[in-house]
């Protein structure tokens, strides 16, 4: 990795992020540029790490077919119980199988009700 100075097209007004051919670039906190060469993964994904990708992709899908008003209540949901997650991490946390009873506490708490427009979590093999 190699850190360097700010550049000129940095001074006229260009952000370089990303990925370029077979380097990538970021700013650092610092504000000097940063480069190194792209990385890839040696071994595939094995089977429990595509189930967990898909799980999360899915529970995803499901917020973007939800409702704008289910998902405005989701939101109010988290805001009202003085939650410091947004109410999209409050439904992922709900759809992975780990927030039933949280979401039911802040239901009871807040009197918002969501899990009636919802449905059930996502069910997914537990290790």
């Amino acid at each position: 990795m190699k850190t360097l100075r700010p550049s000129i097209f940095q001074f006229l007004g260009t952000n370089t992020n990303g990925d370029a051919g077979p380097y990538t670039f970021y700013t650092s906190h610092r504000k000097r540029l940063v480069v190194f060469l792209k990385t890839w993964p040696k071994d595939p994904a094995t089977y429990h790490q595509k189930l967990n990708r898909d799980k999360w992709r899915h529970a995803a899908l499901r917020w973007r077919c939800l409702t704008p008003a289910t998902r405005h209540n989701w939101t109010r949901l988290a805001t009202r119980a003085n939650l410091t997650i947004s109410g999209y991490n409050l439904y992922l946390h709900y759809m992975t199988g780990k927030g039933t009873e949280t979401v039911r506490t802040c239901e009871r708490l807040t009197g918002i009700a969501v899990l009636e427009d919802t449905g059930p979590p996502i069910p997914y093999l537990k290790r």
